[in-house]
């Protein structure tokens, strides 16, 4: 990704006191309703392995919890930031959570059946470790369920410039565009092709567009991934 201009340290303390309001605005308007969709294809995708453990890394503050129906029975969410976690907590009473981030996480190998990812790889800046990392505590048998954003796309750079960068612009008065790119440091196309140097694409779903298979014109995708291999790293 080309460099961008970075966040003043008074934007990056703004934009720490106020991710709680923009979380919950992401999911209002048009954009919200894709974005909502992402969540409802990798519940539909997770329904299989209900029984198996499920872990959600870069948890959030819930909101994938709420937007699964049926309910998970063996959930458990990773998150780095720990009032990311006390919100989480706030809204889902009793759900186990663990703060810690996903380039080292105290998992056994192979313990997990399905490993879910939402609107979470395009922040991590050390993106081969994590996806090392998941390839480790993945069953042989085991999925990687992933939901991202199609960063460096038209349509999504489109509606970003039409709806949270004026929104934030007018409540904040924050440089929006220099957090996006401080925030959102890997783009769609980089992600993918990072995935399947580790993992098999089995399934790739555009929303809304299924029936235009290209990130230019889809602001949300999904994709289901596997090992490789039976062996783990």
């Amino acid at each position: 990704m080309k460099k961008h201009r970075q966040p003043t340290r008074e934007d990056l303390i703004l934009w720490n006191e106020i991710n709680r309001d923009l979380l919950d605005w992401l999911y209002t308007g048009i954009s919200g309703k894709f974005q909502i969709k992402g969540h409802q294809t990798i519940r539909k995708w997770s329904e299989p392995n209900d029984k198996e453990n499920i872990l959600e890394i870069g948890c959030g503050h819930g909101h994938h919890l709420k937007f699964s129906i049926p309910k998970y029975k063996k959930y458990f969410g990773l998150d780095i930031n720990f009032n990311f976690l006390k919100e989480f907590f706030s809204r889902n009473p009793g759900t186990p959570l663990f703060q810690g981030d996903a380039y080292r996480t105290p998992i056994k190998t192979g313990a997990i059946k399905t490993v879910i990812s939402i609107y979470n790889l395009e922040h991590l800046k050390d993106l081969t470790n994590c996806l090392e990392e998941i390839n480790r505590i993945l069953s042989p048998d085991g999925e990687f369920l992933i939901a991202l954003p199609s960063e460096g796309g038209f349509i999504y750079n489109l509606g970003r410039n039409l709806t949270s960068k004026p929104y934030m612009k007018k409540k904040y008065g924050i440089d929006y565009d220099a957090i996006v790119h401080y925030e959102h440091c890997n783009e769609y196309k980089d992600i993918l092709f990072m995935l399947k140097q580790i993992f098999y694409i089995e399934k790739i779903k555009y929303i809304p567009f299924s029936i235009i298979p290209s990130y230019h014109f889809n602001p949300i995708i999904c994709l289901k991934a596997r090992k490789k291999n039976p062996m783990f790293l």
